[in-house]
């Protein structure tokens, strides 16, 4: 089921129609999800709602976390995702557990919405020829990575935005992150936070051992190549699932928008900014608890000057 977003200053939010059959993915490491997921899917079942194949859904309920959800999104990407969150983060994966049967009940009648945003489509070349092509949900990323028998090792990419030469960028490596991806390892390399509907995607140098670290939004139309100079073969990997390890010293990758779409699951009275705001308040999860693993090296350390503000708890979760 391919629908296109409506057209207009919106476009890329899409208006949920009375789904016939959900599915039910669960985190098979996580047993609370487990637990849950049976739940859901006696009470869909009861409700004449439930699909015993993934294959037959037309929207997919996740339980577990961000990965979880790109993940279920790489599977089928022509079905939209609902999120339940299980995970450490619980951007994407957004409905707090608790929340869980109020939102398939407005899901059941057609009160949400789907975010629709671009994906990448990653094609490599060796001496002209097609070596690999890959896909990416949030972000594709070139890393070099720890060489036996000669370290860590730095890469060097060559870079063309709308086939003109930008510059080399010497470092750990080079994100592209589509607006899904881009408040994942992009925002931690420095890179911008895309916002739902800005139809591009961010370039983000990762250590680049340069004064100039920019990075760059470009729009999802353009062409971006990338031309690996370094010594050694470095790692290109898709949404952190996939990797091809040996893009070798002159392989070429193009990095274009694929027609495929991510369409996740959100609701009228929830917020991409407010969202944003909540998970990243000092960098505080909510409800996390001190790992106990914690000790002091030395009575002798030096006590330190600088105290942190106790300031206040963050806002409850949104979802």
């Amino acid at each position: 089921m391919v629908v296109e977003p409506r057209v207009g200053r919106n476009a890329w939010i899409r208006p949920g129609v009375k789904p016939h059959r959900l599915s039910v993915i669960a985190d098979s490491r996580k047993p609370e999800a487990v637990l849950l997921g049976e739940r859901m899917r006696v009470w869909l079942t009861e409700r004449n709602a439930f699909a015993e194949q993934d294959d037959q859904a037309d929207m997919q309920i996740v339980l577990g976390g961000d990965g979880m959800v790109v993940r279920a999104a790489r599977s089928q990407h022509d079905v939209p995702v609902l999120g339940i969150d299980f995970g450490q983060f619980g951007f994407l994966a957004h409905v707090p557990p608790a929340r869980w049967e109020t939102r398939l009940n407005q899901v059941l009648s057609g009160r949400y919405e789907v975010r629709v945003d671009a994906t990448i489509r990653v094609d490599l070349e060796r001496d002209s020829q097609p070596l690999r092509s890959m896909w990416a949900v949030q972000d594709v990323v070139f890393h070099a990575f720890v060489v036996p028998g000669n370290g860590q090792q730095m890469s060097v990419l060559e870079l063309y935005i709308d086939n003109k030469f930008l510059n080399p960028l010497p470092g750990d490596g080079l994100i592209i992150a589509t607006s899904p991806g881009s408040s994942a390892y992009n925002l931690a390399a420095g890179g911008p936070v895309l916002a739902p509907g800005s139809r591009t995607f961010a370039i983000t140098p990762i250590c680049a051992h340069t004064p100039m670290r920019a990075s760059f939004s470009v729009a999802e139309s353009t062409s971006i190549t990338i031309v690996q100079l370094g010594r050694f073969a470095i790692s290109v990997c898709v949404d952190g699932q996939e990797s091809f390890d040996e893009f070798a010293p002159n392989d070429v990758a193009h990095i274009t928008a694929d027609p495929r779409r991510f369409q996740l699951v959100t609701f009228p009275d929830t917020s991409f900014f407010g969202r944003f705001r909540q998970r990243f308040n000092y960098r505080i999860r909510p409800g996390h608890r001190e790992s106990g693993l914690f000790h002091a090296h030395s009575d002798a350390s030096t006590a330190s000057t600088q105290r942190t503000s106790p300031g206040t708890d963050p806002a409850g979760t949104i979802g």
